[in-house]
């Protein structure tokens, strides 16, 4: 994932991403090099990428066209050769097809969604929030005095079809049912060795006290008087 979120997402086993921010090129020569080969099977949108870098064939231009010549190779209509933008385009589908190809998929793969977006946010003179490079307030990996450009492409299977984007009343109420779901406790394995704490209750624990046999008791031996023979007078 870049530093922009994607406009539009498609199923992630049958499609592939690339993006490009803070491009030092024309945002309206992009928007018409993309156009140019949306819808087309990235084996083509590459001939005519190459075929515009070499000045073998021009890429129509549908508006920003004003004082622009007319050409032969379009049929008389207006277009021109705009080389920067045209590699720029390339580099970026040959990253998405990169990605496309780790999935499985091959040339005959259709460029589903290409866009070029308005310039990136460019600085002000007052920040009402805090932000940085990533989130909130300007939000964008350079900082420069020009107007920059981004785009993006996305190549996947022929006939896909993007993913309805969620309401917020959706991520809403998915957020509540996250919160509400019981968090199973992780038992703790008992470990081989006791704590110190445990150590030090154990040392100053009182000894067990073992009873004694009780001694028998001792026997009286009560003597009897003798009797004395009776003497006869």
């Amino acid at each position: 994932m870049g530093l922009y979120k994607y406009s539009v997402t498609y199923d992630a086993e049958k499609s592939a991403p690339a993006q490009a921010f803070d491009i030092n090129a024309s945002y309206k020569d992009l928007t018409q090099v993309l156009r140019a080969i949306r819808g087309k099977s990235v084996k083509d949108a590459k001939k005519i990428l190459d075929e515009a870098i070499t000045l073998k064939r021009a890429i129509r231009f549908s508006k920003f066209n004003k004082g622009m010549g007319h050409r032969s190779e379009l049929g008389g209509k207006k277009g021109k050769y705009p080389a920067k933008e045209c590699r720029i385009a390339l580099h970026m589908l040959n990253n998405a097809f990169a990605n496309a190809q780790s999935k499985g998929l091959d040339e005959n793969a259709v460029v589903l969604h290409a866009a070029a977006y308005k310039q990136n946010v460019f600085p002000r003179y007052r920040t009402f929030f805090v932000g940085g490079n990533t989130l909130g307030y300007g939000k964008q990996a350079i900082f420069s005095r020009y107007v920059t450009a981004r785009a993006e492409i996305v190549v996947g299977e022929k006939g896909l079809k993007p993913l309805a984007r969620k309401t917020k009343v959706q991520v809403r109420a998915e957020a509540k049912l996250k919160s509400k779901t019981p968090v199973e406790k992780v038992e703790k394995k008992a470990d081989a060795k006791a704590k110190p704490s445990e150590a030090k209750v154990d040392a100053k624990a009182k000894p067990e006290v073992t009873e004694k046999p009780a001694k028998p008791a001792p026997v009286k031996v009560v003597e009897k008087p003798v009797e004395k023979p009776a003497v006869k007078q």
